[in-house]
């Protein structure tokens, strides 16, 4: 009996150590009460938690290691309990009602005492609101919103509130809501002035590679110049381009030049950075990472201010090294801006969290609503460190705005050509009459305004409205230029003095002296031929350009920013030319080609004395179909590559070419193909007075079949070639100019972790090329996406330059549209191969997309003031380029802006038909800073590498 008790005992004694030990190694966890319930002490708040545990009766109170005791009530079956809300991590010992049952473990409070680099600092809330044009709905929609629903409601919280700021990231939404609501713009400038109410220096936020370079300048003359012209006293010096992960090569220096001193941008590591462009020039800029997700994702704010403590506390604890080790002051920013948001008050929030810093005394950072500008302002100080950065990055939502929107990009491309030809010349025929009386100030300015009015928004909701609405306007700001050179150069010519009728007056908009064909249209059925001004016969052709009878000849020399004139003459004369030429072959003094599948299968430079193209896989010239299933901008973290569905291409198809022109000027060959969803129309132009081929693809009766594309194709005779193309303002190569490390920041699909060198299809201007030790081939385009690498399976391993044409994707908003765009298409594409030469490519690039100009003067004019032949402005090196004349903002001068493309910094003669008063240096958006003290018809400039300079011409 005595041995039965002993093992029962036994038994109830093992039973209760196993359950002590599951007690014992079994964190105990503390669920707190939401929303807290605190109430202050001496020195803390206590707040309200219960202990998660099966028997809450078990234990009486809690001691921790400060010597704070507080009792265990028991209440509803739960142990219930206060406990410090602010503190070090210590021990805590729960007490037990029986011996033996209290056990330890560590207690961590919601909010611990150790701030690290921050625990003096100050976190800063920026509130502000990311705006597409569109996007969220249509540009009417979201317009009113701006106006209605979120500046309007923000002005009404500062009335209440002086401690709330907010910010809008662009100049334009400052115009939208001034054009709504005029009577607000003294309530406006005072907010502002007060630095509550922020602007973005910049008009909008686009896809900095899709506007050229004078568009992309005028992004700070209609932002951050327009406010400080029409809100006297009040400055910007914050930009943003929140949304798009890509910046070009010279935006930091475009920047910088204007004034702006700070950038914000995302998807990018987070941190600060000097962002340089190759002129040595910088930005400096900050990143969170991504915008948005301070309240979409870490929602730091949707509770009370103990819960905003504990959140950001395990977000900035990652900091305080970063902090230290570059020696930045500790601010840091708390970014609550989504797309279309409204205004965010927490005025309540940070009063209770400063309430609580103050109560406790505890060295946790204070919070405040801040702007960004202030924020960086705090950061950027002289002892601080920032991380140099040095290079573009390739923007990687390309797709949507070029092959996505074909018709528009290309409006946007003439418009962004053009308009300055139209400012150029119309500033040439203001001095010419001495007045700028009727130089079109109010037409060139909406016609650039317009031109840059579409930003990164393309499709969304409603997205074909927000289309056609950015294509319309594309297609006036285009239209505009056209009809305003048109008016220039009448007005010029008739102050030329020719010696006979039909006199051809023939206008070169570019800084350097050219060749090239000329066309002047012709009403009747006669015969006519070209000679110049010694009667010298000139080689002409007679063509029809939709159904129009035109005469082209090719004009020499053409003076840089000037003219020359020529004469038509009734009859006919022939110009003899070397050249051999069969429906499907030719030879002349440049090339001999042969023409098969898909294009020109055999291409041999006889000046070179090599074959400069490789058909084994394309012929040149080809036109690829392939499946895209992309959807131009998202949140992906790299390029989605074209794929093999329903792949073809005109060299599948057997060829029939057919002789369409021949003449002295050139000989044109066309060829027809019958892809599934459209029919393709090639027509290949070889020129027998310049070394150039002409490339024509029309797309005729797209069916807009969703995710496929279609790309140009030259495929070169190349090994270890450089890829070099136009940027705005600059020539950018690849493995050279991009950042050098991979971006970083993060998407809803992972990091941005690619190396940038393998970012491609990339946007370009003007061309590509590729250039070996030996020759150089440059393929002008007209399209705003190039690639250079094979996008088909079992890629060939030489370069394929490519124009990207069309893409058939979908907009990325859940409610977007597709991008169909049905009907018919038309392409031009030009090759020149030459020696390795970034002159001669980027001279022949540009030029192609700048065709010289012909004025028709049927009267003669032998009382004309002006020669037959002359150069208004001229540069002696033909690499620092003349981006724009204009007449100047605020007064009755000329700006003259120079850019050198080469990389070496130079000096460079200037010569002017008109002498010069005054030069004065100015910045990019025409303020003075210095008297260059030169006169006369000529001065010299030092201009420095890759350099965007501005002067005043004071006449």
């Amino acid at each position: 009996m005595k041995k039965k008790k002993i093992l029962l005992v036994l038994i109830l004694m093992f039973n209760l150590g196993f359950s002590q030990q599951v007690e014992i190694n079994s964190e105990i966890l503390i669920d707190y009460v939401k929303p807290y319930e605190y109430k202050r002490t001496d020195n803390n708040f206590l707040t309200k938690a219960t202990l998660s545990v099966e028997n809450p009766m078990i234990f009486k109170k809690i001691k921790l290691e400060n010597g704070y005791v507080t009792k265990i009530e028991h209440k509803d079956g739960k142990a219930w309990v206060w406990l410090p809300v602010i503190g070090q991590p210590e021990m805590m010992k729960i007490v037990g009602s029986k011996k033996g049952s209290s056990q330890k473990q560590l207690f961590t409070p919601l909010v611990t005492s150790d701030w690290d680099h921050f625990k003096n600092g100050t976190f800063h809330i920026i509130s502000s609101t990311h705006q597409d044009i569109g996007w969220e709905d249509t540009p009417e929609v979201m317009r009113n919103e701006r106006i209605e629903d979120i500046i309007g409601p923000a002005l009404d919280i500062m009335k209440t509130d002086e401690d709330f700021y907010f910010g809008m990231e662009q100049a334009l939404n400052l115009k939208e809501f001034i054009e709504a609501h005029p009577e607000r713009k003294k309530e406006i400038m005072k907010r502002s002035k007060e630095g509550r109410f922020t602007w973005g220096a910049t008009y909008n936020q686009p896809y900095e590679g899709m506007q050229t370079s004078e568009q992309l300048v005028r992004e700070m003359y209609f932002g951050r110049r327009w406010i400080k012209k029409n809100f006297e006293g009040l400055d910007v010096e914050t930009a943003f381009n929140t949304d798009v992960p890509g910046r070009t090569l010279q935006f930091p220096q475009i920047l910088a030049k204007s004034g702006v001193k700070n950038l914000y941008v995302s998807r990018m590591k987070e941190g600060f950075y000097d962002w340089y462009s190759p002129d040595g020039s910088s930005v400096f800029t900050y990143t969170p990472g991504n915008y948005g997700w301070a309240l979409m994702f870490y929602k730091l704010f949707e509770e009370d201010a103990i819960e905003a403590m504990h959140k950001i506390q395990n977000r900035v604890k990652m900091w305080s090294d970063y902090y230290r080790e570059n020696d930045l002051p500790p601010h840091f920013a708390i970014v609550i801006s989504n797309d279309a948001s409204g205004p965010m008050n927490y005025g309540n929030l940070v009063t209770e969290w400063n309430k609580i810093v103050s109560k406790t005394g505890a060295e946790i950072p204070k919070l405040r609503h801040s702007s960004m500008r202030g924020f960086m302002n705090e950061i950027n100080n002289p002892g601080a460190n920032f991380k140099k950065i040095k290079g573009d990055r390739p923007n990687l939502w390309a797709y949507i705005h070029g092959p996505g929107h074909h018709k528009a990009i290309t409006a946007s491309r003439h418009a962004g050509r053009m308009l300055p030809t139209a400012e150029i010349f119309s500033t040439i025929n203001a001095m010419i009459h001495n007045s700028f009386a009727n130089y079109p100030t109010e037409d060139l300015s909406y016609a650039f305004e317009e031109s840059i009015y579409p930003d990164h928004g393309w499709g969304g909701k409603n997205g074909a409205i927000t289309d056609s609405v950015f294509r319309s306007k594309l297609e006036f700001a285009a239209g505009e230029s056209d009809r305003i050179i048109k008016n220039a150069l009448q007005s010029i010519s008739k102050e030329i003095k020719t010696e006979e009728p039909n006199a051809l007056i023939v206008y070169n908009d570019l800084s350097w002296n050219r060749s090239g064909l000329a066309s002047v249209k012709i009403e009747d059925s006669r015969d006519y031929y070209v000679v110049d001004r010694n009667g010298i016969i000139v080689p002409s052709q007679e063509v029809k350009v939709d159904d129009k009878k035109m005469i082209q000849f090719f004009a020499k020399n053409i003076p840089s920013l000037g003219y020359s004139t020529y004469y038509l003459r009734k009859g006919k004369k022939k110009v003899k030319v070397n050249k051999t030429v069969v429906p499907n072959a030719l030879n002349n003094k440049f090339y001999s080609l042969r023409l098969g599948d898909g294009g020109i299968t055999y291409l041999y430079d006889k000046e070179l004395e090599r074959e400069v193209i490789k058909s084994t896989r394309f012929a040149g010239g080809d036109v690829l179909t392939l499946g895209y299933d992309g959807n131009g901008a998202g949140e992906f973290t790299q390029m989605t590559e074209p794929n093999m569905h329903g792949y073809d291409k005109t060299s599948f198809h057997r060829a029939q070419w057919s002789l369409k022109e021949d003449g002295p000027l050139f000989t044109e060959y066309e060829n027809k193909a019958k892809f599934k969803h459209a029919n393709i129309v090639q027509k290949i132009r070889v020129y027998h007075q310049e070394k150039k081929i002409d490339f024509f693809v029309d797309m005729l009766n797209w069916d807009g079949t969703h995710n496929r594309e279609f790309r140009f194709a030259i495929p070169l005779n190349m090994e270890d070639a450089k890829i070099k193309y136009e940027v705005p303002m600059a020539i950018a190569e690849v493995g050279e100019t991009e950042m050098k490390q991979a971006p970083g920041g993060w998407a809803w699909g992972g990091t941005y972790d690619q190396e940038l060198v393998e970012t491609h299809p990339r946007e370009v201007m003007n061309y590509i090329s590729a250039e070996t030790d030996e020759f150089g081939i440059t393929m002008a385009v007209d399209v705003a996406l190039a690639d250079w690498i094979d996008p088909t399976r079992e890629a060939v391993d030489y370069p394929v330059l490519q124009g990207l044409m069309l893409a058939s994707n979908k907009s990325v908003h859940h409610e977007g549209n597709w991008y169909e765009q049905k009907g018919d298409h038309h392409f031009r594409f030009s090759l020149a191969s030459h020696k390795p030469s970034d002159k001669i490519a980027y001279q022949f690039g540009v030029s192609s997309n700048h065709s010289l100009r012909t004025v028709l003067k049927k009267k003669k004019e032998p009382n004309g003031n002006l020669p037959y032949k002359k150069s208004f402005f001229t540069v002696s090196n033909p690499m620092v380029r003349i981006s724009t004349i204009k007449k100047a903002e605020d007064d009755n001068e000329v700006i003259l802006r120079l850019v050198e493309m080469a990389g070496v910094a130079k000096n460079v003669g200037i010569e002017v038909s008109k002498p010069v008063k005054r030069l004065i240096k100015t910045n990019l958006i025409e303020e003075e800073k210095k008297n260059m003290d030169q006169s006369g018809n000529s001065f010299n400039i030092n201009i420095g590498k890759n350099s965007i300079d501005t002067y005043k011409l004071e006449f």
